[in-house]
């Protein structure tokens, strides 16, 4: 055994540098895809919980607004779970996607709790924004996983 250490010629040295981006690159990209499933769930339960706020009255209403506190647990509890997988995945886009979806769904409690069972229009259309918003930035984060 040897202790001396060679350095490796540039053609090397170019592959290993190949290799190593390569790994890394798949890495993240893997990574993408706990996030893509969080951004699903948390997109369906906030459009179909906000609908169904928006739709009821009364015990209906609060029936609805506790499977959607039920939901929201679970899909929380899902993203503590691969936390690092997703600050791997997402980065900086992660506060942004939350901040505009939750930004939106203020809007929508503000418009199903006040709404008495009668905004079919308006909770519609929010539970629709709610669902194209998370829809768009898993299909983001899709495309970017197969980078």
């Amino acid at each position: 055994m040897t202790n001396s250490t060679s350095l490796p010629t540039p053609d090397e040295a170019r592959r290993l540098l190949a290799d190593a981006d390569a790994t890394g690159r798949q890495a993240t990209s893997t990574a993408s895809w706990p996030a893509v499933a969080v951004l699903l769930a948390l997109g369906s339960t906030l459009s179909l919980g906000t609908l169904a706020m928006g739709l009821t009255s009364g015990t209906n209403y609060l029936i609805a607004m506790l499977a959607l506190v039920v939901w929201i647990a679970v899909i929380i509890t899902f993203q503590l779970a691969f936390l690092r997988s997703h600050k791997n995945g997402f980065g900086r886009r992660w506060g942004l996607y939350l901040g505009v979806i939750f930004a939106v769904y203020l809007v929508a409690m503000l418009v199903v709790s006040t709404s008495q069972g009668e905004a079919l229009l308006a909770s519609s259309l929010l539970a629709l924004a709610l669902l194209a918003l998370s829809v768009g930035a898993a299909t983001y984060e899709a495309k970017a996983a197969r980078r």
